[in-house]
């Protein structure tokens, strides 16, 4: 279908009056303007209609005090209380907020408090007119004219002069004044009332309903009574406003930029800064009824109370509708608007035919083929002729003189229209584009998707805007090889050009830009502060801003030069749904038709010294894995630095949050991450709630923020760590690392433990064996060899008795058997007790080396001595290795002292040491030798090497003449 069906079917009615803010001087003069209010009513969640008190929270939302309770307001819903929730009454007079965000009523009958979601009573049996806090955080009210403070949850009374107290009220820099009657103003300094400014009598005897302190004047005070109000300025009081006709006046307040404002029985009054006045009331978009009060938000906001309408709210003057002319209703679908040479306005609607504006006065086009139809376009050529869509009577052309039909009627109806730039006029049905010019006409089709919009590049060159991206016609054809892959599947609405970049209007994917040089692609979204992702109209003014008509309002965009991109206006928007390329730069303004009238842009318009979005983490809920009555809900009241600790079975996480932007709730966006799981923020979501289940143990911050209008709230944040459990610490860990290394190395050990203990056992069992057999060995030798050793002896000595004695060749041969047997015999013996394991101790080892060096040294003339034998040594058991060493080492040096030292004393001592080893000094009184010069012999070099054998050390020391000493060190190598 054409997207001007689709946008028929969206007519319906919007809740917000679309009107407009004071311009006091415009071109465009059609009706009575109309101002720019959102009411707020029953229908959307007032408890009651009649508002008496307005109060801001820190979290930006509003406190709504009135006949039928108080109401928290977002900018979305409300949350409402009353007697039936704990209120003390539900006439609500006064609200406050202290530091620790608790929200305090004053009502009918006491003071009510909200702490954590519950209302309970702080004070009961006397109404309470005012609520406020001064700059110490200390609450101070008004009850039956009498001051009090709040001390400790307690109401303390205090005096001022004995006089009743009408209002309290505090300056910018949070100062408290007084109003007491028939005295003046009293100023809280230093804990005592002292008086501040003394009023002349005519005033004190009104009541003065509420003090005002000037915002951008110091020492300036503005005094509401019922009867009109005065200004005080530098101790001089004069009046300020008073209208004939206005017998009582409810409220005062001022705006962000200065200007001033009055709540009356009729009404509320706007005075600019310049003094020119305008009365808000039924005629121009407020309300006829009283206006109770008025209020400044934080945002910058003018909020309205009109008694029995619930709120408005002032949508700024950057928006102006006309709907109304002379009695006349021209609320109507506006489908197109195009001026003439005369600039003339011609409007099409979509279910009235065609409207002409001439500057004087509206007239409705009555020709048969306009008459009560559907306009799908209204258009201006560059010579001024204004051409016409018609429902079911084709195209038609008025040169300022008449009118003629151009097209005759076709299948389907024409939705937009376009000339290039050699004058040729290109008309797009819903299949086909005809080209028309000099009396020819051509018609190009097979277009994939439904046309559109149009817009002629260059000579050769056209873009067609369809439901499935542009199609580049040239030369009259179908350019098939051309593509913008980003507008694959995009349905373009319009089709304009600023500088290099061509701009696209969407159904649903916002505004796209695409650069002619560079290719460069750029898209527009809500997230960017557009209104709505629904574009249906373009526009470019004097000072080179784009404008776009949404779905929901009508956005400025400005071109940053060095960004290379777009950035949206910041203004009040206008919530009204634009139709398509029903948009015109005319006089200094840009006109966009929506489905409702016509609406003025200024295209001038300053830009509003707003706050960013304001967003509060609400509440988190912690579900427990197992045990649901486990389950904890944490309202953090101002509290996300804090860090909480939940235990491991506590990770599933529900955290609900909430932005409020009172300027245009319905654009809040939110965009999250958990750090520790998440890497980035998430894309901008509407959702107010997060869930995160199955969390691993570990710390995490939540943060969040909102986005609004392409601004940026402040980031909330929620920390939390989760507990592992004592299997999943890292001390757990380590310690069962160890663990499992001590089991690992024990179980090696036992392993190495049990192989050693068998070796050992397997050696032991060797070693008896061994032990057997040299002691078998030993026996069997020493039977064998002994007798036959002394057998050779007895026939020696035979045979020698038989041998004559002359015959001593033989007698000195039988000498020598008898002598080598003899040798051999104590050679035997020798190997004998190396054999025998009884030998294989210390003690029997020196013990043999004793006997040896006794044996050697007798009938030498050498004394021979062997000190430090001790019968303990017999417990060092050795082996047969060392034992033979050590034996052949001493009987080798022995020897050597014998032969070359011509020593007449040896002696040999026995010497234990701390260090577990045993040294063994050999000392001759010899004649001893020069070491640098003396040649070692074989018997030396033995010594050596044999004491390398069973790892001990051999020094030697000698002096020439003086004798020779030599030890060996050793350490013994015990078997058991």
């Amino acid at each position: 279908m054409l997207i001007l069906y689709y946008m028929c079917s969206k007519l319906s009615i919007i809740k917000v009056n679309f009107i407009v803010s004071f311009i006091l001087l415009f071109s465009l003069k059609l009706s009575a303007q109309s101002y720019n209010f959102t009411n707020y009513s029953l229908k959307d969640g007032l408890p009651q209609s009649q508002v008496m008190v307005i109060f801001q929270a820190k979290d930006r939302t509003l406190w709504l005090g009135t006949f039928g309770g108080v109401s928290n307001f977002d900018g979305r819903q409300f949350t409402s209380y009353s007697k039936a929730d704990g209120l003390g009454s539900n006439s609500v007079n006064c609200i406050v907020e202290d530091n620790q965000r608790q929200v305090l009523f004053g009502t009918e009958t006491g003071i009510s408090i909200l702490k954590r979601g519950k209302i309970n009573t702080l004070f009961s049996g006397k109404g309470v007119s005012h609520l406020l806090k001064d700059k110490l955080g200390i609450i101070w009210g008004i009850s039956e004219y009498k001051l009090f403070k709040i001390e400790k949850d307690k109401i303390v009374f205090y005096s001022i002069a004995g006089k009743s107290i009408h209002t309290i009220n505090s300056d910018s820099a949070g100062n408290l004044y007084a109003v007491a009657s028939g005295k003046g103003i009293y100023q809280l300094k230093n804990n005592n009332w002292v008086i501040y400014q003394e009023l002349p009598p005519a005033i004190n005897t009104l009541s003065i309903r509420k003090l005002l302190f000037d915002k951008t004047v110091k020492n300036k005070v503005y005094l509401l009574t019922h009867r009109g109000i005065y200004v005080m300025e530098n101790g001089t009081v004069k009046p300020f406003f008073k209208k004939t006709g206005i017998d009582t006046y409810y409220s005062i307040a001022q705006d962000h930029r200065g200007n001033m404002w009055v709540g009356s029985e009729k009404g509320a009054y706007f005075i600019n800064e310049n003094g020119s006045i305008i009365n808000f009331n039924g005629e121009n978009g407020l309300s006829d009824n009283q206006v109770n009060e008025i209020f400044s938000d934080a945002e910058n906001n003018i909020w309205i109370s009109c008694f029995s309408d619930g709120i408005y709210k002032y949508e700024g003057d950057a928006f102006i509708r006309y709907n109304r002319f002379k009695g006349k209703n021209l609320a109507y679908p506006i489908s197109g608007i195009a001026a003439d040479k005369n600039d003339n306005l011609w409007f099409g609607t979509f279910n009235k035919g065609v409207f002409r504006y001439d500057g004087k006065d509206v007239q409705n086009v009555d020709i048969p083929a306009f008459k009560d139809k559907k306009i799908y376009f209204v258009y201006a050529d560059k010579s001024k002729n204004i051409w016409f869509s018609t429902y079911g009577n084709g195209i038609w052309k008025y040169d300022g003189q008449k009118f003629s039909q151009v097209l005759k009627p076709d299948r389907f109806d024409n939705s937009s229209i376009a000339e290039d730039e050699e004058g040729g006029i290109w008309i797009n049905g819903l299949m086909s584009s005809t080209y028309l010019k000099d009396g020819k006409t051509e018609r190009i089709s097979g277009f994939d998707g439904y046309l559109s919009c149009i817009y002629p590049l260059r000579k050769d060159s056209v873009f067609l805007g369809t439901s499935n991206g542009v199609t580049l016609i040239k030369n009259k054809k179908i350019d098939k090889t051309f593509r913008i892959k980003s507008l694959t599947n995009v349905y373009v609405l319009s089709i304009i050009k600023q500088g290099d970049n061509l701009i696209f209007a969407t159904l649903g994917d916002g505004i796209i830009t695409w650069n002619l040089k560079t290719k460069t692609i750029k898209r527009y979204v809500i997230a960017n502060g557009l209104n709505s992702n629904d574009i249906y109209s373009l526009a470019t003014d004097n000072e080179n801003n784009l404008w776009a008509g949404t779905g929901r309002g009508i956005n400025k965009l400005t071109f940053n030069k060095r960004q290379q991109n777009y950035e949206v206006f910041r203004d009040h928007p206008l919530i009204v749904e634009c139709n398509q390329n029903a948009i015109i730069n005319y006089k200094n303004s840009i006109l966009v038709g929506t489905i409702n009238g016509l609406i003025q842009c200024k295209t001038n318009v300053l830009t509003e010294n707003k706050k960013n979005p304001f967003i509060r983490i609400q509440q988190v809920s912690v579900f427990h894995k197992n045990d649901r009555a486990k389950d904890i809900s944490i309202d953090l009241n101002g509290k996300g630095d804090k860090f909480y600790k939940l235990n491991y079975s506590q990770n599933h996480v529900s955290i609900s949050f909430k932005g409020v932007y009172l300027t245009n709730p319905e654009s809040v966006l939110y965009r999250y991450k958990l750090v520790g799981v998440d890497n980035d923020f998430s894309k901008p979501v509407p959702n107010t709630e997060i869930e995160y289940s199955a969390i691993r143990p570990g710390s995490y911050t939540f943060q969040v923020y909102a986005i609004a209008n392409g601004q940026q709230s402040n980031v909330e944040q929620f920390s939390f760590t989760i507990v592992p459990p004592y299997y999943d610490t890292i001390i757990f860990k380590i310690i069962a690392f160890l663990a499992l290394i001590f089991l690992i190395w024990l179980i090696f050990y036992l392993i190495f433990k049990t192989r050693e203990r068998k070796k050992y056992q397997l050696e032991k069992l060797k070693l008896k064996e061994q032990e057997k057999i040299r002691e078998q060995t030993a026996e069997d030798f020493h039977d064998d060899i002994g007798n036959k050793l002394t057998r050779i002896n007895v026939l020696s000595e035979i045979l020698d008795k038989k041998v004559a004695g002359t015959e001593k060749e033989q007698k000195e041969l039988i000498r020598l058997i008898r002598e080598n047997a003899s040798l051999l015999y104590t050679g035997t013996k020798d190997i004998l007790w190396a054999l025998d394991p009884h030998s294989d101790n210390l003690f029997e080892i020196l013990m043999h080396i004793k006997n040896f060096g006794i044996d050697l040294f007798q009938n030498t003339g050498v004394t021979f001595k062997m000190e430090g034998v001790l019968s303990k040594y017999q417990k060092l058991h050795l082996s047969m290795e060392f034992n033979r060493n050590l034996t052949l080492i001493f009987k080798e040096m022995l020897n050597n002292v014998l032969k070359h030292a011509k020593a007449t004393q040896v002696l040999i001592m026995v010497i234990e040491t701390d260090h577990d080893t045993v040294n063994i000094l050999t000392t001759d009184d010899g004649e001893g030798f020069d070491l640098e010069t003396v040649q070692k012999g074989r018997g030396l070099n033995n010594i050596q090497t044999r004491c390398k054998r069973i790892k001990s050390t051999f020094q030697i020391s000698s002096i020439k003449g003086k004798g020779t000493t030599t030890t060996i060190s050793t350490r013994i190598p015990v078997t058991k």
